[in-house]
């Protein structure tokens, strides 16, 4: 966090270039993309050695920011590695350390986002994410003594566990990893840098960063963190003005469109276009009937492009292997449900999912319906024998109707030990009226996105999506399964390449 390693073989690659990001007497970091899309950090090169010992200052948690307090902590890692070659090294790369460690300090000009620093000042990004690992978070079992200890508990978390995040590069609808990666027991201190006043009692926060123009939000729960961007005070441009002149052809299509009815496969998928367009999903059943064990697979046909918030209660069992789009939120108790609730907006992108592992309050299913009128996607799971119970609950929640409409409720049972769909009904609003009704209802606004997505029919669309489903579930590793599903479903139709190329050279990249 403190340095954004980059080698030779990453510098090689990269495509699309920004030089002079920052330069600070004599030392400069650049921006880069590469081929295969990766959002890449260059900070000047530094020995290995050096680079354990800024690790080790980070791990020991705020860096004063003066100077003149920089050799004192090198030499105290030195010392404590029983290494002075890393002293050695200080002397040759002196003016190297002292502005990557300004930059964590909060020194001078700078705000104390360590090699996020270079990421707050391009203005192409609209956020800066930090998600949760594949792996499971980490939580610590013993407070390492010795600085050699400290060094081989954060190389055995990050390299035998795979615990460490990569932080995300976002511009608008494009996701790009970056070469900074943060080991798990480093995250702590990365939240109380971001956010000092974070405490056990007070875990979520938000705070403003008026001079790079940006909103910076955090939880103590999970080390989640999320900042949001402006690039610049909104004035009237010709992409502000443009709304006013123009009409949508989806709208138009939405009234041509036929009703069709889902059979089998094509309800999960038509689920999955459900939430793409940022709608609700409930999968409802009696216990034992898969409803947390759908709503897993169900993710794993997410769009690469949005975050999924999940928010659960105690024991995780939510797992999907969204890599680099999930944010996760583990609530000790009853009484944070409500502010891990209210902090999932605060993560919210252009395109969220807000996942609550199960909706057991009319209030808990209230806001999720509010994230609807906010422009997010909700997905949860609800305890009823029947769909008639399920959308009773939903119905008497007296969340606004308009939240409500196009909901589809998943009724699933078991008998025999056999699980299956015993029903599926969607949630429309008539005015200020909620009614039941077949899944078709609200497939003639999903025929008109695809067709404007994708360029295909509904019907051709759902028969893709089931086909993707069946490809991954003759892949036993869970992330290969993920990465076959995104691969056929948007990696070879979307040209996400060319989208990426005409962001950055809008932003100064050549």
């Amino acid at each position: 966090m403190i340095y954004a390693h980059a080698d030779n073989s990453l510098r090689s690659r990269c495509w699309l270039k920004k030089e002079g990001v920052i330069v600070d007497r004599g030392v400069r970091t650049d921006l880069c993309i590469t081929e295969d899309l990766m959002y890449v950090v260059i900070d000047p090169e530094l020995p290995d050695d050096l680079q354990t010992a800024l690790t080790l200052i980070m791990f020991r948690g705020a860096v004063p920011p003066d100077e003149r307090e920089y050799p004192k902590l090198v030499r105290s890692v030195a010392e404590g590695l029983r290494d002075r070659g890393i002293w050695s090294l200080y002397k040759d790369y002196q003016d190297v350390v002292h502005y990557l460690l300004d930059r964590w300090s909060g020194a001078r000009e700078y705000m104390g986002y360590g090699a996020l620093e270079a990421m707050m000042r391009d203005p192409m990004l609209t956020e800066i994410v930090i998600p949760q690992p594949a792996a499971p978070a980490a939580k610590y079992t013993y407070v390492p003594k010795s600085l050699k200890e400290q060094l081989d508990y954060i190389r055995f978390q990050m390299v035998e566990l795979g615990r460490y995040r990569r932080v995300i590069a976002v511009r608008n609808e494009l996701r790009l990893p970056t070469n900074i990666v943060i080991p798990e027991p480093l995250m702590y201190v990365v939240v109380k840098q971001l956010l000092p006043s974070l405490t056990m009692d007070k875990p979520m926060l938000t705070r403003e960063d008026p001079v790079n123009k940006a909103r910076i939000a955090a939880d103590l729960l999970e080390y989640n963190v999320n900042i949001r961007k402006v690039s610049a005070h909104p004035k009237p441009s010709k992409s502000l003005l443009k709304p006013y002149v123009t009409r949508p052809r989806i709208e138009e299509a939405v009234k041509a469109a036929e009703p069709y009815s889902p059979e089998g496969l094509e309800v999960l998928a038509l689920a999955s276009l459900v939430l793409e367009t940022r709608g609700s999903v409930v999968f409802s059943g009696g216990m034992g009937s898969g409803k947390t064990t759908q709503l897993n697979q169900l993710l794993y046909m997410m769009p690469p492009w949005f975050q999924v918030v999940i928010i659960e209660r105690g024991a995780r069992e939510i797992w999907a292997p969204l890599d680099g789009q999930l944010l996760h939120l583990s609530v000790p108790s009853e009484d944070k449900l409500w502010a891990a609730l209210d902090q999932a907006l605060r993560y919210g992108t252009m395109h969220t999912v807000v996942a609550l592992a199960e909706a057991r309050t009319p209030q808990e299913l209230r806001t999720l319906v509010n994230y609807k009128l906010t422009g997010h996607g909700a997905l949860t799971t609800m305890h009823a024998d029947t769909v008639k119970d399920a959308l009773l609950r939903i119905t008497e929640a007296e969340a606004p109707p308009e939240g409500l409409d196009g909901t589809l409720v998943i009724q699933l049972s078991v008998v025999g030990g056999i699980r299956y769909v015993k029903e599926v009904k969607a949630v429309i609003a008539e005015g200020r009226e909620v009614k039941i009704a077949e899944p078709s209802a609200v497939t003639p606004k999903l025929e008109a996105y695809v067709r404007e997505m994708y360029g295909v029919d509904l019907k051709k669309e759902l028969a893709l999506r089931v086909e993707a489903l069946l490809k991954s579930s003759e892949v036993e590793d869970p992330a290969a399964a993920r990465r076959a599903i995104v691969e056929m479903l948007w990696g070879e139709r979307l040209d996400f390449k060319t989208a990426v190329e005409e962001e950055a050279r809008h932003f100064g990249y050549v």
